[in-house]
């Protein structure tokens, strides 16, 4: 497109609005209250160019200039007026013609004293026939004259306490569309050239990138990538002559990579890609595992810092850093499990790490000294230095990396395992808001020790160590199994777990969960253990009650939990499951709301929920759905027979029942007895 003018906006701004979920329902909010918005963040990453596509997005309406005049009254505090558009200059011109207009006038008046000063002399010595006079007068003239010349030299100068022009702040001459203010600091653009800097981070042309095509991840050439989607909508590629420079805007969905977000991987969306003949200097780090990464000298690169991952400049890097090379594949570290714990023990974390830092910076020194570098007590230095009272997040972390856990990689072969526990703590299972605690419910017995089994095999636990099950219920019916094991608690709230009431939380599905196919059943398999509806025959005994699952929430979480819902039903459509829109209504909890998504009660449909998604954890909903599916068969293979009597032909039969050629195929030939017709 050669302009904005050529791209469809809708009457809605928001709609124009790019960004995470919670972002853009922050911004819908900020907009209906007409609060401002800050965009806040690093340079070069994008913040300008989105607030001007916004500001270009407005709808027009009539812009004003703003002028601030001189007050005759008080010189600090100037008179603020408005024009129209276009006029401000108009009026400062004004201002500025009348200045020029009286020093003209002014001069015209000296000139004429000047001649009259020259004349003047020699006037006096022909009528008064004296020297003397016409000295005095001639060196009184040329005093005049110096002084004429002095006034001249200064020139508006001489006026300024007489006539101020005004000065023009809001100039909109010429402009259609709303101003756009640029607040980016100046020590932030200084450092690096906002001017010269590419907000899209440049890579080498041979650069390799995890790319995710489905639920596969694949590796590809950076440079294949960008020619492959350029050459699929080369209609749209935007050019310039300056470097061969080439940009494309990819559609919703066309190519996403592997990004590391708060230190885990996730998805990433390309929304853009370009590519421009670079002349430059280009830097290389080589890794001590022999991976290599080619970039521009500003581009930003994770190193390890404290403990820590931060993000330098590739130009600041020395040799003997520790370049996060592997970040890709890295689902949590210690890092996480230090966020799961409050302020307090995430500053003891920090002093820890100052601490070892300190002693290996200097081999010589004891505990005291480190103790007066730090500003800290003898007795925690003490502590430390024996190898005792660790802040316990650097304790869980020790046994975490004890038992193969930390740092928790994607190629871990007890993720799916993982994936299965974490999607039970969204259903029916859950962490205690003290976090003394993990638990799962069930009318089943052998689900809870199920859970029990495997939290055992990940963790590497003796059978029920920290852990029991009691039997609830008025009629003891009910199951619950609980393990008060922090370990497993921190674990699994880095890696994504809901804490305490889930009705009052935000409910999101890990990012790390989509990285594979074995994740999403796993987890949406213990998700629909416990959540799932499943139907049963009608009291009128012709058709099934409702396949779903509900959640419940607050009233302020009804755009989280459809977002939730919408991701499961996104997974089911990958299995070819169809699901109808989702629903919400009043819960038995006062002032809740339940929200359903619906599974169409097809039996073709059905089918494919039965074969292609997994259920964990209840084992009853499963033989519940394929009892209920096998009467509905029966019911429809009945009818069909009976309408086939009355002398309707197959297909009319088939629209009637609401069935196709396939599931009528199935009717026939896998439920109840072989009919010789069929």
């Amino acid at each position: 497109m050669k302009s904005t003018k050529e791209i469809k906006v809708p009457e809605k701004i928001v709609d124009q609005v790019i960004g995470q979920e919670r972002a853009v329902n922050l911004i819908k909010k900020a907009a209906l209250q007409r609060r401002h918005v800050l965009l806040i963040g690093e340079p070069g990453t994008g913040k300008s160019m989105l607030g001007l596509a916004l500001a270009e997005l407005l709808p027009q309406s009539e812009l004003k200039d703003i002028l601030a005049l001189p007050n005759p009254y008080d010189e600090n505090n100037p008179l603020i007026q408005e024009f129209p558009a276009g006029k401000g200059r108009d009026e400062a011109k004004k201002y500025n013609l009348d200045a020029k207009q009286m020093l003209k006038n002014n001069n015209v008046l000296l000139f004429i004293v000047s001649l009259i000063t020259l004349i003047v002399p020699w006037w006096v010595r022909h009528y008064y026939k004296s020297d003397i006079m016409f000295a005095a007068f001639f060196l009184g003239g040329m005093l005049f004259l110096a002084a004429f010349a002095i006034m001249l030299s200064m020139g508006p100068r001489m006026f300024k306490g007489g006539l101020i022009a005004p000065k023009v702040i809001v100039d909109n001459y010429g402009k259609k569309q709303a101003p756009f203010y640029d607040a980016t600091g100046a020590h932030a653009g200084a450092l690096l050239g906002d001017v010269l800097h590419d907000p899209f981070q440049t890579f080498f042309t041979g650069q390799e990138l995890q790319i995710m095509t489905g639920d596969q991840v694949r590796k590809g050439k950076i440079n294949g990538e960008v020619d492959r989607v350029m050459g699929k909508y080369k209609e749209k590629v935007l050019k310039k002559k300056e470097k061969n420079y080439e940009a494309a805007f990819l559609p919703k969905n066309e190519l996403s990579v592997l990004g590391e977000t708060n230190g885990s991987v996730s998805p990433v969306e390309v929304l853009s890609c370009n590519k421009y003949d670079y002349v430059g200097e280009m830097i290389k780090l080589t890794t001590s595992e022999n991976k290599e990464l080619i970039v521009t000298p500003e581009h930003k690169i994770a190193v390890w810092k404290n403990g820590k991952m931060e993000y330098i400049e590739t130009r600041i890097i020395k040799g003997g850093d520790k370049v996060v090379a592997q970040a890709e594949e890295m689902i949590i570290d210690g890092e996480d499990i230090i966020n799961t714990y409050g302020a307090l023990q995430q500053e003891q974390c920090r002093l820890y790490y100052k601490y070892q830092n300190l002693k290996a910076q200097n081999p010589t020194w004891g505990y005291k000294r480190i103790s007066k570098a730090m500003e800290q007590p003898e007795a925690k230095t003490r502590w430390w230095h024996a190898k005792k009272h660790l802040p316990y997040p650097i304790q869980t972390i020790e046994e975490l990396e004890k038992q193969g856990l930390l740092p928790l990689k994607i190629d871990n072969k007890k993720l799916p395992l993982i994936a299965k526990v974490l999607g039970a703590t969204f259903g029916d299972g859950g962490i205690f808001e003290n976090l003394n605690g993990i638990s799962l419910s069930s009318s089943e017995k052998e689900t809870v020790e199920e859970f029990g089994h495997d939290l055992e095999q990940i963790f590497g636990l003796p059978k029920d160590q920290n852990s029991r099950i009691i039997e609830g219920g008025v009629y003891g019916h009910s199951w619950c199994y609980q393990n008060t094991n922090r370990n497993i608690i921190y674990l699994l709230l880095a890696l994504g777990a809901p804490r305490g009431n889930k009705t009052k939380i935000e409910l999101n599905v890990p990012g790390w969960i989509k990285l594979n196919p074995d994740f999403e059943s796993e987890f949406y398999g213990s998700l629909l253990g416990g959540e799932l509806g499943t139907p049963i025959i009608h009291k009128r005994g012709n058709y099934l009650t409702s396949l779903e699952l509900g959640i419940t929430g607050l009233p302020q979480f009804k755009e989280n939990r459809i977002a939730f819902l919408k991701e499961l039903a996104q997974y089911l459509k990958k299995n070819r499951v169809s699901t109808t829109p989702i629903y919400e209504g009043k819960y038995k909890t006062e002032g809740s709301i339940i929200f359903r998504l619906l599974i169409e009660k097809k039996i073709d449909n059905v089918l494919l929920f039965l074969a292609n998604i997994k259920i964990n954890y209840c084992k009853y909903k499963t033989e519940r759905l394929y009892k209920a599916l096998g009467q509905w068969a029966m019911l429809k293979k009945n009818k069909y027979h009976e309408l086939t009597q009355k002398g309707y032909g197959a297909e009319r039969a088939m629209k009637t029942l609401n069935l196709t050629p396939n599931s009528l195929y199935l009717l026939l030939n896998h439920f109840g007895p072989q009919e010789a017709e069929a």
